[in-house]
């Protein structure tokens, strides 16, 4: 399982009747053919998440959307921690729809690991649901769960990296024939004061009233995290990724992660310390003349300005890069929400591609 990141706790009406849409956060439901409406939530420019119910009648929760894993997990009602108690817990006594499975399930993420048994019951996204869906009820989590906002995490990767495999929700999705395609596309608003109104997930293609211009596509390199080739990158003079290097694009993933050493050089550029809380941060009278950051991807410059790396909390004007601790072990590159909060990003499955667009 590729070590996950959660860094920042210290995931229309449409004119196409295909797209099932996910926004982040406003709930508000218009139920048409293929056609629903949620609202996600923006947790301080590091988390987006949003809405589902599990059973009959439905149980609701928060999940994490994560395109970096492929299992849904909620915690169980058997789990009595104090880690597990502050959240929705999921009772299968009270579901008329569940259907008992049993199989232990244990996964691991990089801020810590779960253990539970997988069940299964109706899951609903935004008024559409997936029926007969295998999902952990989670019995024992890692402490830091009991600190952040969302219940459980719905992944949206490939199948290939399901724990148990598991199939995933959009593969039931897609195969119940809720969807037109198998293809999802995040747009996230970078604005933390209103945490309500985080964005839009949109499942069955893409939404142009958030993007201008065209997609910028790469192939998917490898079918199990969303992983492409990015063909270099550069800051100033300072290149990296000098002849290209394999990259991921994760929704769960809150900053943009790589190479400790090419990390460690663009805070030296950036002329950025570590503030009162261990945070990388740089001075906010300057940041106005910070550099611009090009990733090149598809063959196409993508950049980042200072005004979307730069992310501004209580504590400071915080860099929203930071080290990939699985580097050698996997992708070089993690580009996460601070690169998907300029990019609409489009994840077709269908085409085994991800496309890029600038978000509006």
């Amino acid at each position: 399982m590729f070590s996950k990141l959660f860094i920042g706790f210290c995931v229309l009406a449409l004119a196409n009747s295909e797209l099932l849409r996910v926004k982040l956060h406003k709930i508000k439901k218009s139920v048409r053919s293929r056609i629903a409406d949620e609202g996600l939530y923006n947790s301080d420019d590091s988390t987006y998440y949003g809405k589902i119910t599990i059973g009959t009648p439905p149980q609701p929760f928060t999940v994490l959307f994560d395109t970096g894993s492929s299992n849904l997990w909620i915690p169980s009602k058997s789990c009595t921690s104090a880690i597990c108690t502050p959240h929705n817990r999921y009772n299968s006594a009270a579901s008329s729809t569940y259907v008992k499975n049993g199989e232990s399930f244990f996964i691991a993420y990089g801020t810590g690991e779960l253990e539970g048994f997988l069940s299964k019951d109706t899951v609903t996204i935004a008024g559409l649901s997936v029926k007969g869906q295998t999902f952990a009820e989670a019995t024992s989590l890692a402490e830091m769960f009991q600190y952040v906002k969302f219940d459980g995490i719905l992944g949206l990767g490939y199948t290939s990296i399901s724990q148990d495999n598991v199939t995933p929700v959009l593969y039931n999705m897609y195969s119940q024939k809720l969807i037109k395609s198998p293809v999802f596309s995040f747009y996230l608003k970078r604005n933390m004061a209103d945490p309500d109104d985080g964005g839009q997930l949109v499942f069955g293609g893409a939404d142009p009233k958030h993007y201008t211009g065209s997609f910028t596509f790469v192939p998917v390199d490898d079918q199990g995290y969303w992983q492409f080739k990015m063909d270099g990158g550069s800051l100033g003079a300072y290149k990296f990724c000098v002849g290209g290097c394999q990259a991921i694009v994760d929704s769960g993933t809150s900053l943009v992660t790589g190479p400790p050493d090419t990390i460690e050089e663009i805070y030296k550029l950036l002329n950025a310390t570590e503030n009162s809380i261990g945070m990388i941060a740089v001075d906010c009278n300057k940041v106005s003349s910070l550099p611009t950051i090009s990733f090149t991807l598809g063959g196409k410059s993508l950049t980042l300005e200072p005004k979307d790396y730069i992310v501004k909390t209580p504590y400071g004007c915080e860099v929203g890069f930071g080290y990939n601790y699985s580097y050698g072990y996997g992708p070089d590159w993690i580009l996460g929400d601070v690169f998907m909060g300029k990019y609409y990003t489009q994840f077709d499955m269908a085409n085994n591609r991800v496309g890029f667009a600038v978000a509006k």
